[in-house]
């Protein structure tokens, strides 16, 4: 039964190389709306904000996993975890080692909360809309290794 509740694809070979794809669409996406369009960090912010909760509440609200929804899930997240990096950075004038770190120390909070509230960092299966949403919004915070890697550029 939980199989059929679970709202995560499989880990395979093809869930990376999805993951590879996802990634660098999320984060051209990222640049086309902040530099290609001219609309800034903080615009582009909040229009991949806005994408990544109308996909999200989508995602929780299905009952059964949905390719085209995870995988939009998982391209609004690696879109906005870019933009928010390149804010702290670009925008902020924080640097990568600083955005970095920031973005560490959020991510450290948000596995830390999820250890606390299910007492093991497990993600799979997601049967539940909270542990959904937890990994949603923790996935943002992983996209600090981008710009933990501009470090070595």
């Amino acid at each position: 039964m939980e199989t059929k509740l679970n709202k995560v694809a499989e880990i395979t070979s093809l869930f990376w190389l999805m993951k590879i794809v996802a990634t660098t669409l999320g984060e051209t996406l990222g640049d086309f709306i902040a530099q290609t369009l001219s609309l800034g960090y903080s615009i582009g912010i909040l229009i991949t904000l806005l994408f990544f909760v109308i996909v999200l509440c989508i995602q929780l609200y299905l009952k059964k996993y949905v390719p085209l929804y995870f995988w939009l899930v998982i391209i609004a997240t690696t879109t906005l975890g870019t933009e928010i990096s390149d804010f702290m950075d670009r925008s902020l004038g924080l640097g990568y080692t600083y955005g970095s770190l920031v973005l560490a120390m959020g991510l450290f909070a948000t596995l830390s909360f999820w250890y606390v509230e299910y007492k093991n960092l497990e993600v799979y299966p997601i049967i539940n809309k909270k542990r959904n949403c937890f990994l949603d919004s923790s996935t943002v915070l992983k996209q600090f290794r981008y710009s933990f890697w501009r470090l070595f550029k």
